[in-house]
C-alpha cells in the first residue's frame, strides 16, 4: 500500500465529527448514606461520570444519567478513533515529507557552467 492510498484508509469509516468527545467515562460505587438503604450493607449505587482533566490539571466530572452512558462511550470512542487517524496521517506525512527532500526535483534545469 503507497503512503497515500494509507493516509485515504486512515480517513475511511470515521465516525462524524460532532460526535466525538475527550474524556473517560467512570462507573463507580457509591453509598447513599441511609442507614436502611441496602448500599449500608451491600452493594452500593452505581453512578456514572465523564470526567475530563484540562491544561494545569483542572479536573471536571459531569454525571451521566443510566440512559445517557451509551452515548457518552460511543462518543469518548469516537475521540480515541479520530485521534487515531490523526495519528496516522501525521506519520504518513513526515514519511512523504521525507520521500520529497530526497527525491530529485522535476523541473529544474541546471545552468550549464562555463566552458573549461
Amino acid at each position: 500500500m503507497t503512503l497515500l492510498q494509507r493516509r485515504r484508509q486512515a480517513l475511511r469509516n470515521l465516525p462524524p465529527l460532532e460526535e466525538i468527545l475527550r474524556g473517560s467515562v467512570l462507573v463507580r460505587t457509591v453509598r447513599c448514606g441511609k442507614v436502611t438503604c441496602h448500599c449500608a450493607r451491600g452493594a452500593g449505587h452505581p453512578a456514572a461520570y465523564l470526567s475530563v482533566t484540562f491544561r494545569g490539571g483542572r479536573t471536571e466530572q459531569i454525571s451521566l444519567p443510566k440512559n445517557l452512558l451509551p452515548v457518552a462511550r460511543r462518543w469518548v470512542s469516537n475521540y480515541s478513533r479520530w485521534w487515531k487517524a490523526v495519528e496516522t496521517i501525521s506519520a504518513v506525512n513526515r514519511d512523504l515529507l521525507r520521500a520529497r527532500r530526497l527525491a530529485p526535483r522535476q523541473g529544474s534545469k541546471r545552468r550549464p557552467g562555463p566552458p573549461s
